[in-house]
């Protein structure tokens, strides 16, 4: 991006910034650019359903949701992070280094804010464009300094919520430091009758891989835990394929055809290097 295309994306923004109800028009409009289908104009829903661009991108794609992420503040800059997490995809590979740079550094700022809304958005959206790649010698994303140490006081609120959005993302950093936290909180979990939260945490030790969670897994097989149509168990399939490659890649095929269950699906599937239906 030249230094007056940057100028002149920065004014564009200050002027929909003045509006508030203009922000997210603007967000929206860019999805619409590049065939993104934002149901009901709620950019987290769609961030939610996993949808992605149709439309191919360009090298100026992702500069409004940049540009709004460095001055936005409230609930334009949480729309704008979950615009450029849709945008960008699993481990932002459309990205330029530069504006995935400027994100990461809003993203670890956004975790440590003060508004409850805004810390959520910044690990969610932090774990999928900082994700680390599962593709064989795919590059991985530069995590900022102090993100990882927001997204452990994040897991220690007592907001379900955001505890939640902290596994998630620690999970897709492949943080190996949080493995000992993780496997504390899912038998705390389980044993607390926390059920989405046990499933959290095991789905977060199952993309770290590392070899400790093993053995663990491997208690699930047969375990009353596995059964149900939830989204927790189908974390324990993409954990038992995971770590034990055992076959229960079938089982999250089937989980596809789950209109409930489809966006999850097909994330294990993406990530697990499988057709996706």
């Amino acid at each position: 991006m030249t230094l007056i295309s940057r100028t002149l994306m920065m004014f564009a923004v200050f002027a929909a910034l003045a509006q508030p109800a203009e922000a997210q028009r603007v967000l929206l409009e860019v999805m619409e650019l590049y065939g993104i289908e934002v149901p009901g104009k709620d950019l987290e829903a769609a961030f939610d359903a996993g949808v992605a661009p149709t439309a191919p991108l360009t090298p100026g794609s992702f500069a409004t949701p940049v540009g709004m992420l460095e001055v936005a503040t409230g609930r334009d800059r949480v729309a704008a992070a979950y615009a450029f997490g849709i945008l960008a995809g699993r481990s932002a590979r459309g990205a330029a280094p530069e504006e995935l740079a400027v994100v990461a550094q809003a993203l670890r700022q956004m975790v440590v804010a003060d508004d409850r809304r805004t810390r959520i958005a910044g690990a969610r959206v932090a774990g999928r464009v900082l994700a680390a790649s599962f593709e064989s010698g795919g590059v991985r994303p530069r995590v900022p300094p102090g993100l990882v140490d927001g997204l452990y006081v994040l897991l220690n609120r007592s907001d379900e919520w955001e505890q939640l959005a902290a596994m998630d993302a620690l999970g897709s950093l492949r943080e190996t430091s949080a493995v000992a936290a993780l496997t504390e909180r899912y038998h705390f979990y389980r044993e607390s009758g926390k059920r989405a939260l046990a499933g959290g945490a095991l789905e977060a030790l199952a993309r770290i891989g590392d070899p400790s969670s093993v053995a663990l897994v491997k208690l699930l097989i047969g375990d009353r835990f596995a059964e149900g149509n939830d989204p927790t168990a189908l974390a324990v399939w993409f954990a038992r394929e995971r770590l034990l490659n055992d076959g229960s890649i079938g089982a999250i095929r089937e989980a596809a055809a789950n209109k409930r269950l489809r966006p999850q699906a097909r994330g294990y599937l993406e990530e697990l290097g499988a057709p996706v239906p």
